[in-house]
Parts: structure tokens; sequence; C-alpha cells
């Protein structure tokens, strides 16, 4: 991964804005200002932010009680995983989700006139952020195959067999 070093580096200050610079985008904090504050929080020990974006997605079954509908959320690109975080506006509650990269057979990206969409396919469903900033989409999206590139090329039978590829 390209700048693998310095998405460390960025992390472990707690640098958001500084990613979104790396990446080539502006920062995407629409409505997830709270969700940015509390990120450290939910990083699991020497877990990487590649990248971030904002987004809307419908509640799931374990969602806070006072949220209706859809919401905004956080999304995170990380080492691990993918990271969804939404704090909710009138109490301290904050949901989680998160989504291993074994379980990610692909990443794409939409861009309509205004805003996109990042759907994550799992094979028995796809999960769909929308309303996300235009440029966000596809800095995730790309980010994201290459880095499941890059794991399974490290988890091949040749690569752990110690032959060159």
């Amino acid at each position: 991964m390209d700048n693998y070093d310095k998405y460390v580096e960025l992390t472990k200050s707690h640098d958001w804005e500084a990613i979104f610079k790396l990446n080539d985008v502006q920062i995407d904090n629409f409505g997830t200002q709270k969700e940015l504050a509390v990120l450290p929080n939910y990083l699991e020990k020497n877990e990487v932010v590649f990248a971030l974006a904002s987004g809307i997605m419908e509640q799931s079954d374990t969602s806070n009680a006072f949220d209706f509908g859809t919401n905004t959320w956080l999304v995170i690109l990380t080492s691990d995983r993918f990271l969804f975080i939404d704090h909710a506006m009138l109490s301290s509650s904050v949901d989680t989700q998160s989504i291993r990269h074994n379980r990610v057979q692909a990443v794409s990206s939409s861009q309509g006139w205004m805003l996109g969409k990042i759907s994550i396919d799992l094979g028995n469903r796809i999960l769909v952020v929308d309303d996300c900033n235009k440029s966000t989409v596809a800095v995730i999206a790309d980010l994201a195959n290459k880095w499941l590139k890059e794991l399974d090329e490290n988890d091949s039978p040749i690569n752990k067999n110690g032959f060159d590829k």
C-alpha cells in the first residue's frame, strides 16, 4: 500500500483531516463531527485508517432506539475492516458496525451529479452507503480494492510456502 507509514503516523495522531489530504480529497465531515471525535475509541490496537467518508445508511436492528429511519454514518476503511460509526444526536449513544476484510468480495463506487455511493459486496448481500461526497467514494473503493488484493496476495498458498510470485 502506498503511503502506509504515513497512514500509520496520521492514525496515531488522530489527524483525520490530513488523511483526507493524503488521499487528495477535501475533508468530508458533513454530519459526522461527533463520530470523528469518538473514532479513536473504536479503533483496535495497531489498526490503521486509510480513508473516511460520511454517508447515509438505513438503521439496523441493533441501532439506537432514539434514531429513526436513515442516519448519517462515518465510514472508515482501515487496515483490518470497514468500520461504521453513528453517534446519536440526542444522546451519547454510539452505534457501530464492522465488516472484516475477509468477508468483502468487492467494493464499488458510483457518482451522480452531486453525490455518490459506496457499495460493499459481501456475497450474500450488498451494503450501500448513499449520499456521500463524490470524491471520497472513488478513493474508498480504489483503496479498498487495492488493499483487498494485497491481503489476498499475502495470504496466497504460493506466498505461504515461501515462493516468490
